[in-house]
């Protein structure tokens, strides 16, 4: 919560960060890899706590914009139950 209020008060930050971490092909966070090729299944936990912080932000602007992108546990529902045994958080490629 902490983390999401900082980013709410900067959101040149929070849009390059919304930006940046997207799905690619095989569901998993463009940014969220490490060294081993083990990638975050998104959405990862960085594009949770931007989209947390949009929530709290005060730019009435971005409001019309989250209206129809559904919710991050909607999402999570959804990627689980299409990934057979998809109840992990992260997954190689």
């Amino acid at each position: 919560m902490a983390l999401a209020n900082i980013l709410s008060e900067m959101p040149d930050l929070l849009e390059r960060t919304l930006a940046e971490h997207t799905p690619d092909a095989q569901g998993c966070c463009r940014e969220c890899r490490d060294a081993t090729g083990v990638s975050a299944t998104w959405p990862c936990v960085t594009r949770e706590l931007a989209e947390q912080a949009r929530s709290m932000s005060s730019d009435p602007g971005t409001a019309g914009e989250r209206a129809g992108e559904g919710t991050v546990a909607g999402r999570r529902r959804a990627r689980d139950l299409s990934v057979p045994g998809g109840n992990g958080r992260h997954r190689s490629l």
